[in-house]
């Protein structure tokens, strides 16, 4: 897409990172409620030095999405577009992203999870996109995951 450009996170933007984060309309959580589970601006920081994939999607210039990846649990962590920027391919381009970047890392299933409720866009975004739930529900979270397609192409064991 035109004038889109997904580039790694620097510390500098953490800002912009929580604000993103404090904007969404689904899967919303305070700066308390995020505190609460560690994720604050000063974890950030530590984030990138322990190696998590951690990306922003530049439109126009302004920061318009992320996504944040552990590769040592297979996870694709968060992935958040800005409410002014939804529906402009923001979002599967950052899930792309840190999806490649996973399977490059040598992870084999990659998983996530999402607000269980079943009104949530996320639901049909990550369907679209290849992911499965596992029907996984822990609390309020449902789990999806993604296997890594150059491994299916050798598979023959389902034939």
């Amino acid at each position: 897409m035109a004038g889109m450009k997904i580039r790694k996170a620097r510390l500098g933007d953490v800002g912009a990172i929580f604000a993103i984060r404090s904007r969404v309309r689904e899967n919303h959580l305070s700066a308390s409620e995020l505190a609460e589970r560690g994720i604050t601006k000063a974890a950030f920081g530590k984030w990138l030095s322990d190696g998590y994939g951690i990306w922003i999607a530049d439109l126009d210039g302004s920061a318009a999405g992320f996504a944040i990846a552990i590769p040592h649990e297979s996870t694709l962590w968060a992935l958040f577009v800005d409410p002014d920027f939804e529906g402009r391919g923001v979002g599967a381009a950052l899930l792309r992203m840190a999806e490649e970047w996973l399977f490059a890392q040598g992870c084999d299933d990659i998983s996530l999870t999402t607000g269980a409720d079943p009104n949530n866009r996320a639901h049909g975004f990550y369907d679209m996109h290849g992911w499965h739930s596992t029907g996984d529900v822990d609390g309020d979270e449902i789990e999806y995951i993604k296997s890594n397609p150059s491994l299916s192409l050798f598979d023959f064991s389902e034939g």
